[in-house]
């Protein structure tokens, strides 16, 4: 089991492998003039990968929402216990969609 500290580098890390990652997707895999089409995929994945959720109804701690809802749903009791992370991995895409298309239209401008 994770301590508090080692818990929170290890978020920590996840966490800025995800933001090393998302520009260097964003350059890799998108045209230099974004289109709102690219924004909105790129601000889906920033949603999937920076989502957090709680693994469990008695778990004090957030883990990353995609890892919750694979995990839990493959090896927990099925999707009904990965419902919640399910939600907010939902909105968190969701959010992420749309401040993508936000940004995208803004720039295009």
């Amino acid at each position: 089991m994770l301590t508090t500290e080692s818990y929170l580098i290890a978020m920590a890390v996840y966490w800025a492998a995800a933001l090393i990652g998302l520009p260097l997707m964003r350059r890799l895999w998108f045209a230099k003039p974004m289109t709102r089409a690219g924004g909105a995929v790129l601000g889906l994945l920033a949603g999937v990968l920076l989502a957090p959720a709680f693994p469990g109804p008695d778990v004090s701690s957030m883990a990353p929402a995609l890892i919750v809802v694979l995990f839990n749903t493959l090896f927990g009791e099925g999707f009904e216990s990965a419902l919640s992370a399910a939600m907010w991995l939902s909105a968190a895409s969701l959010a992420g969609m749309i401040i993508g298309l936000l940004l995208t239209g803004r720039r295009s401008k």
